[in-house]
């Protein structure tokens, strides 16, 4: 029987048995070209998101989906404090290391310190060996001064001075790193409470977390600077905003303050800030609840750059969660404010005066206004991020080492802890060009914990850690000295043989041209097996 079909005119067509032939060597061919499109766009979606994935994010935490591989997990209770708060900011007192993460993609390095820094300007020090050369032992006489320098009087001492002896006798014994670690860069990291104009009717404290860099083979005149801040936890683009009329930190002034303050009123001496003392005098009296009355009202959400600049300075009453306010214009998560921000995005005024700043705090981080102060009596830091660094802050670790060893004192027994349970602390990236450029080599990084003067190393050090108290002066550190630093105290990272081993992401571009070639590959082949 013959089959007749309706052609779209209503005609008969009686179609042949090549025509049918024909026409399903067609359709298979369509249906193998559809397959290889599903196909390329399923890698394509497969690669963009596992691209995606593999860059971090600057928040402070070496979370899974980062794709961070721990380097060091360190065994030795800290004699710095043990952070107890989980307050972000406002850890608890404590300082630690508990193990260190790290990875290159994209052409940066990328680490993550696990752990705490306290808000006291303590500073948490990373040496890195990427080149040939370098130092083994600091000598802060062939190095920059006055890295650091409002920490340590500027040049010609400074954080490496302090460090690596200063010829200038301010400094103290010079640091010896394990052997085969020569330090070329330097990085410090702190935390804590600055002070802009201070003394002056104008003075305006806050959080700040700040950074410098050196690099350590061009002799004293190396590249060195403090190279930008940031005022929220967690790498955010934010300001704090607050007032010390909320006195249960949530986050805005109500009735519920006013309750507190009633409660307490008449409380001579001794009163905090949760008992209603808005005025830190330590009583709760009539000028607490005229700070209250004229912040009633105010709530961290609605509030503006220019409104209530705040330092959360007590662990044991803020919470910094709800002090985070407005985001700063044009800033990205783990960027940095420097003097390039403050002058463009930031509307500072080009005079350096602070004038016309989006947000108060962004002075701070000016040259020297010369015209008006050229004394720095406003604390300008002229911060210059001129090595593309970004990083995070988190300091709400609760677990890892804890305060003592539990035998009264004797650290040189490993934690009963677990460390290795902690990816929260110190975050950081960096430009490999910012570092030499290493390729096919091993990157090899040390940090420790260190005073605010940079010149009293605590105990707690990446790799093996130290199973020692405080080492003290850092005349007594010779990491090299096994007898008394078993194992090493540095973290290895390989350097991929070239830029496309960086894992760097390739253009939408480029990842497209790729996917088309495999197409284009895969129909060629196809087409060949139906001949």
């Amino acid at each position: 029987m013959t089959r007749t079909f309706l052609n779209s005119k209503g005609f008969r067509d009686v179609p042949n048995q090549t025509s049918i032939s024909q026409r399903s060597e067609g359709e298979m061919k369509m249906n193998s070209m559809k397959w290889y499109v599903a196909s390329v766009v399923a890698i394509m979606s497969v690669a963009t998101c596992n691209f995606a994935l593999a860059v971090p994010t600057i928040d402070g935490n070496a979370s899974v989906a980062d794709g961070y591989a721990s380097l060091s997990v360190q065994t030795t209770n800290t004699q710095f404090g043990d952070a107890d708060t989980g307050d972000a900011i406002n850890g608890g007192g404590g300082s630690e290391i508990n193990q260190v993460f790290g990875k290159i993609e994209g052409g940066r390095l990328y680490i993550v310190v696990a752990g705490n820094l306290e808000t006291n300007f303590n500073k948490l020090e990373v040496f890195i060996d990427s080149e040939t050369g370098g130092q083994n032992t600091l000598d802060g006489s062939t190095l920059p001064a006055g890295v650091d320098g409002f920490c340590c009087g500027g040049a010609p001492d400074g954080a490496l001075q302090r460090m690596g002896g200063g010829a200038d006798g301010l400094g103290l014994e010079k640091i010896t790193f394990d052997s085969g670690f020569d330090a070329d860069y330097y990085l410090t990291f702190t935390n804590g409470f600055e002070t802009l104009r201070p003394g002056l009717p104008s003075e305006l404290q806050f959080y700040a977390a700040s950074a410098a860099f050196a690099e350590l083979n061009n002799g004293p005149t190396g590249a060195s600077g403090t190279l930008g801040m940031q005022l929220a936890q967690r790498g955010l683009p934010n300001v704090l905003r607050g007032t010390t009329a909320d006195f249960d930190t949530d986050g805005n002034v109500d009735g519920s303050e006013f309750l507190t303050w009633q409660r307490n009123s008449g409380a001579l001496g001794g009163a905090s800030r949760a008992n209603g003392d808005a005025s830190g005098d330590g009583n709760v009296d009539g000028a607490d609840l005229g700070i209250w009355g004229s912040n009633f009202g105010f709530n961290v959400a609605n509030s503006s750059l220019a409104d209530f600049p705040f330092a959360p300075q007590s662990a044991g009453i803020d919470n910094s969660e709800a002090l985070i306010g407005p985001a700063l214009p044009g800033l990205s998560q783990g960027n940095l404010l420097d003097r390039t921000y403050a002058l463009g995005a930031g509307g500072c005024n080009a005079d350096n005066s602070g004038a016309d700043c989006v947000a108060a705090e962004l002075e701070f981080v000016l040259p020297i206004d010369v015209a008006n102060d050229p004394m720095n009596a406003f604390s300008h830091r002229d911060m210059n991020n001129f090595v593309d660094l970004q990083m995070a802050f988190d300091n709400s670790n609760t677990a890892g080492v804890t305060g003592d060893s539990g035998l009264a004192g004797n650290y040189s027994d490993p934690t009963l802890e677990d460390p290795s349970l902690v990816t929260t602390g110190i975050e950081f990236s960096i430009p490999l060009s910012a570092i030499g450029n290493p390729s096919g080599t091993n990157i090899r990084i040390t940090a420790f914990v260190n005073g605010a003067g940079h010149d009293y190393l605590s105990n707690q050090v990446s790799g093996a850690g130290t199973l020692q108290e405080n080492i003290g002066p850092p005349g007594f550190a010779d990491f090299s000295d096994n007898a008394f630093f078993p194992g090493d105290q540095f973290v290895t990272l390989a350097a991929p043989l070239s830029a496309l081993g960086t894992g760097s992401v390739p253009e939408p571009s480029s990842l497209a041209l790729i996917c088309l070639g495999a197409l284009a590959c895969g129909l060629t082949n196809r087409q060949r097996a139906n001949r």
